[in-house]
């Protein structure tokens, strides 16, 4: 994926199994932003759960329980709240986000807090999920218009290539949601 003109985009939906059934009633066979989703869940007592492909990469985050690629998570979290405030916004989530993740690797426990989880709770209300997509202006586009009906809100930004380029490179450690070929 090309780091130049990507969107991120969260559609929100009520329930916490809102986003995976709006998503399980749309066509996928065959569709490209279909691969690239991954969903958001803000559980009651503020409990957030992420987990799905960012970047070609599969991350399965939840703010109670020991990150998978924590560093990695917290950095793409830290860089999409900065992408709201502009570069130097990026930088410093990006970092900000990173430390908290390796601090998640380092110290698992409860209350865990991050960029990543932070932005969730923003934009998702406690009860409520989302599907989130890092994609090209088209792809969100047609995301958004299956998803059409479905009773969902949309929250979207578009990111620089710097801003795409970090949320890339911090996924990059996380494991590969494509599966290998057979040989």
């Amino acid at each position: 994926m090309e780091a130049a003109g990507l969107d991120l985009a969260l559609m929100v939906f009520e329930h916490t199994e809102g986003a995976e059934r709006a998503y399980s009633r749309v066509p996928t066979e065959g569709v490209a932003w279909a691969r690239e989703v991954a969903f958001a869940e803000h559980h009651r007592r503020d409990r957030i759960v992420v987990r799905g492909t960012v970047a070609g990469h599969y991350v399965d985050a939840d703010d109670e329980q020991e990150f998978i690629g924590g560093t990695a998570e917290g950095a793409v979290g830290g860089a999409a709240v900065g992408a709201l405030l502009g570069p130097p916004g990026v930088a410093a989530g990006f970092v900000a986000g990173g430390l908290a993740g390796s601090i998640a690797e380092e110290r698992p426990g409860p209350h865990l807090r991050s960029a990543l989880f932070d932005e969730v709770r923003r934009e998702v209300p406690e009860g409520a999920s989302a599907v989130i997509l890092l994609a090209t202006a088209d792809d969100v586009d047609a995301m958004v218009r299956a998803l059409e009906g479905q009773g969902g809100r949309l929250v979207r930004h578009h990111l620089t290539a710097e801003v795409a380029s970090a949320l890339q490179a911090a996924v990059a450690d996380s494991p590969s949601a494509v599966p290998p070929s057979s040989p």
